[in-house]
């Protein structure tokens, strides 16, 4: 499975490890649904390998716990956050 995500440089085609890290995913992908992630900030970008973006909110924003989760967080406040398992072929 893959998302899209376009920015004002070009559009970029993310690989999502859906049967190695299935809650991950999961998480992602709904909070994408609900464009939680629009207009995020990229803090970190390295050629040829990966970027990193952070939680739009920011960790100094009210209520915000440095990262949101559908399981738990500002954004869904309906129980604990989920523990994110990478599972490696």
């Amino acid at each position: 499975m893959s998302a899209l995500l376009e920015t004002s440089l070009g559009d970029i085609v993310i690989d999502l490890l859906v049967d190695e890290s299935p809650k991950a995913c999961e998480n992602f992908l709904k909070l994408c649904k609900i464009k939680y992630y629009n207009f995020a900030p990229v803090h970190s970008v390295q050629k040829d390998f990966s970027f990193q973006t952070g939680d739009p909110l920011g960790p100094d924003a009210p209520g915000s716990d440095g990262g949101s989760s559908i399981w738990g967080s500002s954004v869904a406040p309906r129980s604990a956050p989920f523990r994110s398992i990478y599972r490696p072929k």
